[in-house]
């Protein structure tokens, strides 16, 4: 076999997932779903899965990608999974968030892919510094953030291999009302994939909107018992969809991605930002480094707290809508 100049490992999965699918199929068999007349779904972010698992119940064999605490923007995909993505009945996909299940589903066509971007109205990724010119900082300020430590998110696009996340922000779960949409998407697909449930799907879905509705309802309530600007500073701004719906100010020491690391400007101004709007707390994630956030808090002498930013799930016991609530009690005390 010709080897090629070293290749990254994506596109190694990618290139060769198909060459050798048909005898790594015959040696494990598959995912097994289809055999039991379950539907295959695959799904990359802890949210998604709540939702698919919600409503598809007994009815879907799930395979995630993702691993608990493991950063999900810098997915990786084993040439098993890139022929659980081929093979699934259903895949959902949110395009740029994760480059290699974009690779695995352009190989084969894309027949059996759900693209979230199709069904919902996702944020750009600039959305995720938008509000930062509201935040205290002079007009020079957010000037020196757009063209320093705000243009390290518009080069996300450029930066870290594989972590591409396109023109849109990928991290919609954090507003419930999106997800009571997708919700009712994800019931549809199914329903037209094994139409003799598609009412027991078509339930389900409905049944989880109404408990969307009212955890929205209940984060409304809470944030807006909170007067003045309700400014957060995130280690990277994965809460624009959360920002939006609850006006709120997100401020991320990163953009969209992760790793993207700021510049001794950005973290300049963001100490400006701190004192102005007297922050009281950072917030970091588990599935990212909080190194910066926990430095930058030490030396404004404030409080870091963790979020959870649901990519994926911590612990069993914490579910989707557990973990809003959680988030928004910790948000809430940073103001009070």
């Amino acid at each position: 076999m010709m080897l090629l100049p070293r290749p990254s490992r994506r596109t190694l999965l990618s290139a060769t997932g198909l060459g050798v699918g048909a005898a790594l199929l015959a040696a494990c068999g598959g995912e097994g779903g289809a055999a039991e007349g379950r539907l295959s779904v695959v799904t990359s972010a802890y949210p998604l899965a709540y939702l698919v698992t919600k409503i598809g119940g007994e009815h879907i064999a799930l395979t995630d990608l993702t691993s608990p605490g493991v950063d999900a923007h810098g997915l990786e995909l084993s040439i098993k999974q890139v022929l659980s993505v081929e093979q699934a009945d259903l895949v959902l996909q949110i395009p740029g968030f994760q480059t290699p299940l974009d690779d695995a589903i352009a190989s084969h066509g894309g027949d059996n892919a759900l693209d979230i971007s199709s069904v919902l109205t996702l944020l750009p990724a600039a959305a995720a510094t938008a509000h930062e010119e509201h935040s205290g900082e002079s007009e020079g300020e957010h000037a020196e953030h757009a063209s320093d430590g705000g243009g390290d998110a518009a080069a996300e696009g450029e930066g870290h291999e594989g972590h591409d996340h396109g023109p849109d922000d990928p991290h919609l779960w954090h507003d419930p009302v999106r997800m009571a949409e997708l919700a009712d998407a994800i019931g549809r697909r199914l329903g037209e994939l094994s139409p003799q449930n598609a009412q027991v799907f078509t339930d389900a879905a409905t049944a989880l909107r109404t408990e969307l509705e009212a955890l929205d309802a209940e984060l409304a309530e809470s944030f807006g018992a909170i007067e003045g600007e309700k400014t957060f500073i995130t280690s990277h701004a994965a809460y624009a969809y959360l920002a939006e719906r609850y006006e709120l100010q997100q401020i991320g020491i990163a953009g969209v991605d992760p790793e993207t690391e700021p510049s001794p400007q950005r973290l300049l101004a963001l100490e400006s930002v701190v004192q102005e709007e007297q922050v009281t707390t950072i917030f970091f994630e588990t599935s990212a480094s909080p190194k910066v956030a926990r430095t930058l808090a030490q030396n404004l002498g404030i409080a870091s707290q963790e979020l959870d930013n649901l990519e994926t799930q911590q612990s069993p016991e914490n579910d989707y809508p557990q973990v809003m609530r959680k988030n928004c009690a910790e948000l809430v005390a940073s103001w009070t």
